[in-house]
């Protein structure tokens, strides 16, 4: 039976034999609320999106298919889940519509003012400096751009015994604050309570928090990559 230690260490970075049902049981579990994300990105035509922990990227198709030529680029530090990310969306990377890369949104491989829109969801729990994570995706975002930060509320995952190894929870009001001192401007919070089990079978609410932030759209151009960062296109 798998340990409370080992289901942490794969919702952190599946991998091994494991990562493929990890992956299929968070896509199962999480559709709802990738999904809101989307919408509430409100995908443009030509967009660019970047999404940051997106395991085998499940819901890129629907991404790039929101629009006309939208673009996607998925960065992900597991190594199994950016391999099945790439199997599955073979086609869609030949025609140059998506991208998967292995590495960490707390430096991130792109100039500065990539991307039009970006999302994050279910990856703040696993930030050990959130504050770089989300001046990082604050740096890669034009002018006017969006990011969607979707998470459970810890009201919630406190519940979870899995989240005593290496979660770090937050309610919706520390994760605003947390974007505001990285310069985001919060447009929207809305939070969505969904029927969850906990550990014995019974049925408790889970609470959703999805924020919408943008950035000034007046923000100048900066300089400041992170170290490797040299172009909006991955080679």
């Amino acid at each position: 039976m798998e340990s409370l230690q080992d289901t942490a260490a794969q919702l952190r970075c599946p991998g091994g034999v494991q990562a493929g049902e990890t992956a299929r049981k968070m896509n199962e579990i999480h559709g709802t609320l990738n999904r809101k994300c989307i919408e509430h990105m409100q995908i443009a035509p030509g967009d660019r999106i970047l999404e940051t922990g997106p395991g085998n990227g499940a819901f890129a198709g629907e991404i790039v298919a929101a629009q006309e030529n939208v673009a996607y680029v998925g960065i992900d530090w597991s190594p199994d889940m950016v391999r099945q990310a790439q199997a599955l969306h073979a086609g869609l990377i030949e025609r140059g519509r998506v991208e998967f890369l292995l590495g960490d949104s707390q430096a991130l491989p792109f100039e500065a003012q990539c991307f039009d829109k970006a999302l994050t969801v279910h990856t703040i729990y696993f930030w050990d400096d959130p504050a770089r994570h989300l001046a990082e995706m604050h740096r890669v975002l034009k002018p006017g751009g969006r990011l969607c930060l979707a998470f459970a509320d810890r009201t919630f995952t406190e519940k979870m015994p899995f989240a005593r190894f290496g979660f770090q929870l937050y309610r919706v009001q520390d994760a605003t604050a947390l974007l505001e001192s990285a310069g985001f401007i919060v447009e929207d919070v809305q939070q969505i309570v969904e029927a969850s089990r906990d550990e014995t079978g019974a049925v408790i609410d889970k609470l959703l928090n999805i924020i919408i932030a943008t950035i000034a759209s007046a923000q100048p151009a900066t300089n400041g990559a992170a170290a490797g960062a040299s172009r909006c296109k991955a080679d």
